[in-house]
């Protein structure tokens, strides 16, 4: 795992504020955008149009194998009922049923296992977006969300600070927010301007003034009223 950090590439990422790149490759494009799971919403999970998916009687024909296997493998297809929902809009429960059981003899017609397949990170299974992004599966003890170089990593690979947030919090346990992303990047110096926390701090080394005016709370005392200094937000 290594960050570009080059000067064009850091002055690249400064000027991005955080956005995706817009000259980023196609490939990370497409990783980050994937495909959704069900029978006609979004894109297709398997090849290129829904007109190519094959119909219940076709699932076992010889030439449906690789189409089958692709199915089970895609990381969002966590199982047999998760394949079906990919290859029909049906929604009663007979059809259903009579799909999850001919899919379930066709992907034993065409000797895949079914369980290997839909258990995500194995080596027939579909490797999930960072994966995707980064070309190999990283060590589980890195993928954290207080790995600064992961972050950047992803970051310099032209994702926004959204689809970093997105990508990691699939991966971890808890909410990885936008912020805390920002915040990060900003601490390695890929983002201008101050952290959260460096505000924060800036605010309390005030005792709470705002542009070096203060409410005088003291009884009876006025006050001088409130100025506010635009380079305390910066």
């Amino acid at each position: 795992m290594t960050v570009d950090l080059h000067p064009s590439t850091v002055e690249a990422a400064r000027d991005r504020g955080g956005a995706a790149d817009p000259d980023r490759p196609e490939a990370i494009t497409e990783a980050v955008e994937r495909a959704e799971l069900g029978y006609g919403d979004g894109e297709p999970l398997v090849g290129d149009t829904y007109a190519d998916y094959p119909s219940r009687a076709e699932l076992s024909n010889p030439d449906r194998g690789e189409f089958v296997r692709d199915l089970l493998a895609h990381p969002q297809v966590q199982g047999l009922d998760d394949a079906v929902a990919e290859l029909t809009g049906a929604g009663d429960t007979p059809t259903l049923r009579k799909w999850l059981s001919t899919l379930e003899g066709a992907a034993d017609a065409h000797g895949l296992d079914t369980d290997t397949l839909t258990a995500k990170g194995g080596d027939e299974g579909g490797g999930d977006t960072l994966t995707s992004l980064l070309g190999y599966e990283p060590p589980t003890d890195v993928v954290h969300r207080g790995n600064p170089v992961l972050i950047a990593e992803l970051y310099t690979l032209g994702l926004s600070v959204e689809e970093v947030a997105d990508t990691l919090g699939a991966r971890v346990e808890g909410d990885i927010r936008p912020a805390h992303v920002r915040d990060t990047l900003k601490t390695v110096g890929l983002l201008e301007g101050r952290t959260r926390e460096e505000q924060q701090e800036a605010f309390e080394d005030k005792d709470g003034r705002i542009g070096g005016t203060t409410f005088d709370r003291s009884e009876g005392g006025d006050s001088n009223g409130l100025t506010v200094n635009a380079e305390d937000f910066a």
